[in-house]
């Protein structure tokens, strides 16, 4: 059965109804809408309020602490400092003291030995060399005890007097245990050949050696 024109045309009143259903969707719509942009915005809003940043406004004195901090590391550093410094400063003073100490000695042992072996009496040989021995250590030490006997005949057959000193000693070299001198000696000796007395110059080497704590002769050298 074909279709009339008018059975075509839609009825006007349900196009009213039908535009008043899309209406009321539309307003709906609209509704649902503005009532979750609201809900997305408080959430937004909780959000942005929950993870805001606390600031303590309390002052934090921390420039004063490092500032103390750095004056106590400053003045450990510089009591540190003084010590080492005190230590070297002592210990080198130490060293240079036993070095004047251990010269002094050796110089006065050195004075003392030249001028017992020119300071010589006939009548008082054997305690004269017996004084020499005494300072003298080693090979030098013994040549005074083999030949002993006769340098005493010697003295005494001579009539010999003989008096002197070291007029200068002067340090060559030293260590603890060794040390080299050279010495000046002026003496004066008589004996039956000259009775009125003869002057004589020596130049001596002189060797020590450290024994126990004392220095001794080792040898004896007349140098020119």
């Amino acid at each position: 059965m074909a279709t009339t024109v008018s059975e075509m045309i839609v009825d006007p009143d349900e196009i009213d109804c039908a535009d008043e259903e899309l209406a009321d969707k539309a307003e709906s719509g609209r509704d649902r809408a503005t009532e979750d942009q609201l809900d997305e915005d408080q959430v937004i809003e909780s959000d942005s309020v929950d993870t805001e940043p606390v600031v303590d406004t309390d002052p934090v004195e921390v420039r004063p602490r490092s500032l103390a901090l750095a004056i106590l590391a400053l003045a450990a550093a510089i009591v540190v400092g003084a010590l080492i410094f005190g230590g070297i400063s002592a210990w080198h003073l130490h060293v240079a003291q036993h070095r004047q100490d251990r010269d002094a000695a050796i110089l006065s042992t050195s004075r003392q030995a030249v001028a017992d072996l020119v300071t010589l009496r006939h009548d008082s040989a054997a305690g004269d060399i017996k004084r020499i021995a005494d300072t003298t250590t080693g090979k030098f030490h013994d040549q005074f005890a083999d030949t002993g006997g006769t340098f005493l005949s010697v003295l005494q057959q001579g009539q010999v007097v003989s008096t002197g000193a070291a007029k200068e000693v002067a340090l060559v070299d030293a260590n603890d245990q060794h040390a080299t001198v050279l010495a000046a000696v002026v003496s004066t000796v008589q004996n039956t050949e000259a009775p009125t007395g003869q002057q004589r110059v020596y130049r001596m080497k002189v060797s020590l050696d450290s024994v126990d704590g004392r220095w001794l002769v080792s040898n004896v050298e007349f140098v020119s």
